[in-house]
């Protein structure tokens, strides 16, 4: 019965691959000021901000855990990609754990390759408010 499950949903998988309005009809996006923010229907939120020099930074906040586990292993992907020099876009990727307390806090520096900081990037994340809102990104001068 498990195998019959997998072999049904890779082959329905393989079905939506180059259907755009399935994949339309899940995603929920919403522009704000400076940063995109992408829902996709039962997995974590992707959150986007645009930085001065060139670069971004992606969060990936997940809020349950399984969607946290979803969003370190696609940070992970993504930043391997980046360093690898084969990435789509040049965002430095994050993943932030959402599933526990009230919020979330966090400062993130990113720096060069001689360790210089080129962009500071706060991420406050509430636990419960409205889908496709709980975050915000908000990038500081250095």
């Amino acid at each position: 019965m498990k195998r019959l499950l997998i072999a049904m949903t890779i082959a329905l998988g393989l079905a939506c691959v180059g259907s755009t309005s399935v994949a339309q009809n899940q995603t929920h996006a919403t522009k704000l000021q400076n940063f995109t923010v992408i829902a996709p229907a039962g997995q974590y939120e992707t959150y986007f901000v645009n930085l001065p020099t060139g670069y971004g930074l992606e969060a990936l906040v997940g809020n349950t855990h399984r969607q946290y586990v979803q969003a370190e292993r696609a940070a992970e992907r993504s930043e391997a990609q980046r360093m690898r020099g084969i990435a789509s876009q040049p965002f430095v990727a994050v993943a932030i754990d959402n599933s526990t307390g009230p919020g979330v806090a966090k400062r993130y520096l990113l720096t060069d390759s001689v360790q210089n900081t080129v962009a500071i990037v706060d991420v406050y994340c509430k636990r419960v408010a409205p889908e496709g809102k709980r975050c915000r990104l908000i990038s500081q001068p250095v």
